[in-house]
């Protein structure tokens, strides 16, 4: 069975009304004002950074709830969650200078060479597609890899964001990698090893490739949205599976499409608990996934859900990796 997670780390809080989130930023040491530091919504097109003051306003959109992340370059990130009863006035927030040392401590020898283990991270981020082909890493010198031998895994992280260029989407995107394995598993039958399960975490902020989006994009943007994750999520919550054309499967048999889901609306979201294992999927009569839940969880307005490690997906969902990733504030419009 191959598993793939491929999750933004997100907080979830109640909607509230359009606002500003106002605040500044110093640096820890000596309490000097920051410029030019990165300030954006987790997962989404939604950025700005601080003036010559530390100071920084960032328009709220009505019913996010993606935790805000402060960010520069030779500093700690700090995420902030607890948004909502701030009257739109954040804390100083004081970064921390990272400090020169080893980011992970590993034992074990590693005999893959640097070669091999960025092509798994490649396949195994990016995706293993046409469409992947058109993502670039344009930092891959700041990606650290180690594979053990012993637990068949390897791990990959990074001190900074990657910068990845998405010319099938029309993206440049930073991704603060937080977390990535891929799991490996020796086939009793074959003798072979193969990719059991991947898992990925990240904070991504997206910006526009181009200044004007180019037709290409939208179309790509458009395909990549139907049938995805998001797109069954933003469906689910909403109660519109059927009209968005997915059928739901349990045990090889289609059934009710809410049968196997416990849902409950409280204000703009949507809390689910699968009473099933495992639920198949099928998109359009023509693409096949599965999802598995570890726990209830919640699908805000955005289609985005929380806590990001309760949901699992395999099948076409899950190989539609980074190349396909969209910001959760994309806003799909049928031509």
């Amino acid at each position: 069975m191959r598993i793939f997670f491929f999750l933004i780390l997100l907080s979830s809080i109640s909607g509230f009304a359009q606002k500003t989130l106002n605040g500044y930023v110093y640096s820890s040491k000596d309490s000097t004002v920051l410029e030019a530091v990165s300030i954006y919504f987790d997962g989404t097109t939604l950025g700005t950074i601080t003036n010559s003051s530390g100071a920084y306003s960032i328009p709220i959109q009505e019913r996010i709830e993606s935790s805000l992340v402060i960010s520069m370059l030779g500093y700690a990130p700090v995420y902030v969650s607890n948004y909502l009863n701030t009257n739109g006035q954040i804390a100083p927030i004081y970064l921390t200078e990272n400090t020169e040392e080893l980011s992970a401590v590993h034992i074990e020898n590693d005999d893959w060479s640097r070669k091999k283990k960025l092509n798994v991270f490649r396949k195994e981020f990016l995706g293993n597609s046409l469409q992947a082909l058109e993502c670039k890493i344009l930092n891959e010198d700041d990606l650290k890899l180690h594979y053990s031998k012993s637990n068949k895994q390897l791990t990959a992280w990074s001190d900074v964001p990657l910068v990845i260029e998405n010319k099938h989407l029309g993206y440049l995107v930073n991704y603060t990698l937080t977390d990535f394995q891929v799991n490996y598993e020796k086939s009793i039958e074959t003798g072979f090893t193969y990719v059991h399960q991947v898992y990925t975490e990240g904070f991504t902020f997206f910006k526009e490739l181009k200044k004007k989006t180019k037709r290409k994009f939208t179309v790509n943007r458009q395909k990549s949205y139907l049938g995805s994750t998001l797109h069954f999520l933003r469906s689910l919550s909403q109660e519109q599976l059927t009209e968005n054309r997915f059928k739901i499967y349990y045990k090889s048999f289609e059934v009710d499409p809410y049968s196997r889901f416990k849902l409950q609306k409280e204000n703009s979201s949507m809390h689910v608990e699968l009473t099933a294992d495992k639920l198949s999927i099928l998109y359009n009569n023509e693409e096949q996934s599965f999802i598995q839940a570890q726990a209830p969880f919640i699908i805000d307005a955005f289609g985005n859900h929380s806590p990001a490690s309760a949901l699992s997906t395999g099948g076409v969902m899950s190989l539609k990796r980074f190349a396909y990733m969209l910001p959760l504030d994309y806003k799909f419009r049928q031509d």
